[in-house]
């Protein structure tokens, strides 16, 4: 994937986890999704997703010069009562999967492997297969506590032509 289309995917999502995105809901197809939106020098973003403890989404990108990119993700946290046995809620995990995307910025969900450690807490982000032919890429994120999986994303990213 060209530079800008990453650079403007990294910054949509991390105004949207900082709170600087413009929030919403959008009904597609009969479904209400969550949205978030950002706008800048860098080009547009759009994330739109159902999920609670599961679920997924898809972001779109377009850059300055007209180049489109998509994102779709799918996955999510232990159930409320596997959480409970940790000692955890949906909300601390979430709160550290905030924490791990800020930190990181553009280093994780692209086309290169992120790791990140905070406590009992670790974040990885690998890259499962890169197509070069068609261009594709398909990455795996994960967050452990104390060695146990609690949240787990699927991303597929591709240009779109």
């Amino acid at each position: 994937m060209d530079i800008e289309s990453k650079k403007i995917l990294a910054k949509g999502l991390l105004e949207g986890y900082v709170g600087k995105s413009i929030r919403g809901a959008n009904l597609r197809a009969g479904f209400e999704l969550q949205t978030s939106d950002y706008e800048g020098p860098g080009g547009k973003y759009h994330d739109e997703w159902m999920a609670d403890y599961n679920g997924g989404g898809q972001e779109l990108t377009i850059t300055p010069s007209g180049k489109r990119a998509t994102r779709v993700y799918a996955g999510g946290t232990l159930s409320k009562e596997q959480l409970k046995k940790l000692g955890l809620t949906k909300k601390d995990v979430i709160g550290k999967l905030v924490y791990f995307v800020n930190k990181l910025g553009d280093k994780t969900r692209l086309d290169e492997n992120a790791q990140a450690i905070e406590g009992d807490w670790a974040y990885t982000y690998q890259v499962l297969r890169s197509v070069q032919e068609i261009p594709l890429d398909l990455g795996s994120e994960e967050i452990k506590y104390k060695d146990s999986l609690v949240f787990v994303h699927f991303h597929i990213l591709s240009p779109i032509r």
